[in-house]
């Protein structure tokens, strides 16, 4: 049976994607959720989606977490980057390491990536 308030997309994982946001800041736990669903919902759109919300946070200097919660968030984003979930090991692994501009950076180059090859394929 479906479920539309928690679907597919976010419990299919190593662990449900809420595990991971609920210890992130608001923008960062939206990155981890557009990044976390992009291939079960949305596309590149997701990924673009994410990238606005690096942005945003970057801009504004806001953390990925507090200290309190940091050895976990590294954890689990040590999962998702060994797992290579929803093929952005890059991605989780740089998060994990929290440097939050080069995230920004490797999730820009995915999108170019995926749309480069979709370019490819239409030819």
């Amino acid at each position: 049976m479906s479920d539309s308030i928690n679907p597919d997309h976010y419990r299919n994982g190593p662990f449900e994607c809420i595990e991971l946001t609920r210890l992130l800041s608001f923008e960062w736990g939206n990155v981890v959720k557009y990044c976390f669903r992009w291939k079960g919902k949305n596309g590149v759109e997701d990924l673009d989606k994410a990238v606005w919300y690096a942005k945003d946070a970057i801009m504004h200097g806001v953390p990925l977490t507090d200290e309190g919660h940091r050895d976990e968030v590294v954890a689990l984003l040590s999962t998702l980057a060994e797992a290579d979930w929803a093929d952005l090991r890059d991605v989780w692994a740089v998060m994990a390491g929290g440097c939050r501009q080069h995230t920004l950076t490797i999730l820009i180059r995915k999108i170019a990536e995926i749309e480069n090859g979709r370019t490819k394929e239409e030819s």
